[in-house]
């Protein structure tokens, strides 16, 4: 095998059979003619391989899953696979002069304005006007007026001196995908939206929230300053009710025994029967009254002080009760702020009488203690003890002296004190404390007054 120079700087390999003759040219003639047929064998397969490479091609071509096609460098289409005329929604025909840039109906850019053929992105490419284009978005118009999206990508074919001599154009379509996009958008838009309602949404009822926060505060201090004045009425009338029961009702009981003890020293035997038991009656009035009165306000409060009145009352509960009271008290017990001392009294009233109703108890202990800045009353029962959620409640019972709980737990607010109830199987003591220094507030005048023009 020998190695033959042809005019173009390749070389080819041909098989060679050289023999010589006697004449002279006749072996030149021979070997000349055996060339040629090789050559013609050598270009019979290469055009043989060029065909099967060029069926691969077009089976690619036309297999691929997107769309592509090609132009020569004056944007007539050469050619296209299947892909590229499904998306088009037409077939237009290859090397037609008409048919130039793009085989699409029409086109139109992403903000929907109208895209002429020679505009679009394989018309800039084919001019030079950009050295190519990358993921380009392109709106497709097909001839049943139809819209698709589709994403090009443009690479100019070139010569051997680097000149355009066409271009060829991939592109897919990204529809479903950018209607995902948007609808994603929407969503994602109506979410921030929906956020944005519900911060302002929170942010109204946080407002409204504070402000009916405030309203229940203000609703609530006012009402317990009804309640503190209404206490205070209540002890007004109270005492005004037990001077006019002793001042008055008493006096007119005291006159009564006075002229039935007159009568009885002269009435006729039969009658003494009759004014005795009158006479008693009487007597039992008076005591009853006094009582009552004594009850409802007891004049040592306001003449001697709380530990009078205490001592007094408890003597007075003992034998109604048949309950016994220990009292311990401060020896030589100075007096103390008014309101502190009716405070004191009307819960060791309220206090002494729920023991009598609901604990069953047989004794209880009284004690109070006075420091330097302190006044401290306990009372203690040994009955049954008190339900946890009667404890909690503000909707305690309601006596004929007061309000329960509650009420004594407004009258020691009112004054600053402190509250406590500690109760179990083994009984109730209730601890109230009273702070004596850095001044009181003294009873205001014309409580009643006041409250009612509040109330007007």
């Amino acid at each position: 095998m020998s190695t033959f120079k042809q005019q173009a700087p390749q070389s080819m390999p041909a098989s060679v059979n050289c023999w010589m003759t006697e004449v002279g040219g006749a072996s030149t003639t021979k070997l000349n003619r055996t060339l040629r047929d090789e050559r013609a064998v050598d270009l019979q397969r290469a055009e043989h391989d060029l065909l099967e490479s060029e069926g691969r091609y077009r089976t690619l071509f036309d297999l691929a899953p997107v769309a592509v096609y090609s132009c020569d460098v004056s944007g007539v289409i050469r050619d296209y696979n299947n892909r590229a005329a499904e998306l088009w929604g037409r077939k237009p025909e290859r090397g037609d002069t008409d048919e130039r840039f793009c085989g699409s109906f029409k086109m139109y850019r992403p903000d929907g304005s109208f895209m002429p053929h020679e505009q679009c992105p394989m018309g800039d490419v084919l001019s030079g006007k950009i050295p190519w284009m990358h993921d380009a978005e392109v709106h497709i118009e097909r001839p049943d007026g139809s819209r698709i999206v589709v994403i090009v990508n443009i690479a100019p074919l070139t010569d051997d001196q680097g000149e355009i001599r066409g271009a060829i154009n991939c592109f897919y379509n990204v529809t479903e995908r950018k209607r995902a996009e948007e609808a994603l958008r929407e969503s994602v838009t109506e979410r921030q939206r929906a956020e944005e309602a519900l911060r302002k949404s929170e942010s109204e009822l946080r407002l409204a929230n504070g402000e009916l926060e405030s309203a229940v505060q203000s609703r609530t201090a006012m009402l317990r300053h009804l309640s503190v004045q209404l206490m205070r009425l209540q002890d007004e009338e109270r005492r005004r009710i037990a001077r006019n029961l002793h001042d008055s009702l008493g006096q007119y009981l005291v006159s009564i025994k006075m002229n039935l003890d007159s009568l009885s020293g002269s009435a006729a035997p039969s009658q003494t029967e009759a004014l005795a038991d009158a006479l008693e009656s009487v007597e039992r009035s008076i005591v009853e009254t006094r009582t009552l009165s004594c009850l409802l306000h007891p004049p040592l409060l306001d003449e001697v002080g709380f530990a009078s009145a205490a001592r007094w009352f408890t003597d007075e509960f003992a034998k109604r009760s048949g309950i016994e009271v220990r009292l311990a008290l401060p020896d030589g017990m100075d007096r103390l702020p008014e309101l502190t001392e009716i405070a004191l009294f009307r819960i060791l009233q309220e206090s002494l009488t729920n023991v009598h109703r609901h604990s069953g108890s047989s004794s209880v202990e009284i004690g109070l203690t006075i420091t330097e800045n302190q006044a401290l009353l306990r009372v203690q029962d040994f009955g049954q003890g008190m339900p946890a959620r009667l404890m909690q409640s503000s909707d305690l019972h309601i006596t004929n002296v007061g309000v329960g709980l509650s009420g004594m737990r407004e009258r020691v607010a009112d004054l600053g004190g402190s509250f406590n109830i500690e109760s179990d199987s083994h009984g109730t003591t209730i601890i109230v404390a009273f702070l004596l220094a850095g001044g009181w507030p003294g009873q205001p005048e014309g409580a009643g007054a006041k409250l009612l023009a509040n109330l007007g």
